[in-house]
């Protein structure tokens, strides 16, 4: 019966060190090392600060919640640019925002590549395809510059690439 109890403690002294072991790697993400190689620091420092949710988060889970506000940009920005092309009448704004759309497809199919990357642990694999995302968005602002789009469409793209540039800072620290 001793050896039993001896054999039970060791178990369970074994699995509280394996797990505090666990623990200890995933460790709250650096934010301000993070947004100190980030784009844009006060877009970035401002970004962390203003999601509860990246507090103490680990740099997987960092890189998780933003990139999910990453997609949820793309697909409100697509949106968005579907609208103006539906309603646009002047030929050359219509023309680019319907190759916004184009762009912006890919910009989102891109993402969803990053994300597979992101649950595989693969971070180079994640900063090509997020890097793939940002082309979208910077190919549809080429295609704009000649006319004078709706002006939501440029704020938002300088967010969507800010976020994305946070992305790319944490992919090298993954």
């Amino acid at each position: 019966m001793a050896t039993t109890y001896i054999v039970n403690n060791v178990l369970v002294s074994c699995l509280m060190f394996f797990v505090m072991i666990g623990s200890s790697n995933a460790k709250p993400a650096d934010i301000k090392v993070i947004c100190g190689k980030a784009k844009n620091p006060s877009f970035c420092t401002n970004y962390m600060k203003s999601n509860p949710k990246i507090s103490g988060a680990d740099i997987k889970t960092l890189a998780t919640i933003t990139l999910g506000s990453a997609q949820t940009s793309a697909s409100i920005a697509l949106t968005k640019i579907q609208s103006l092309a539906t309603k646009e009448t002047n030929p050359a704004l219509k023309k680019g925002y319907t190759s916004c759309v184009e762009q912006y497809k890919n910009t989102i199919s891109s993402l969803d590549e990053a994300n597979t990357s992101l649950t595989s642990g693969d971070g180079p694999g994640l900063n090509i395809k997020v890097s793939a995302a940002m082309e979208g968005y910077t190919t549809c602002q080429d295609g704009l510059s000649n006319v004078k789009p709706d002006p939501s469409v440029v704020k938002d793209t300088g967010d969507f690439q800010n976020v994305c540039g946070i992305i790319l800072v944490i992919s090298n620290m993954m």
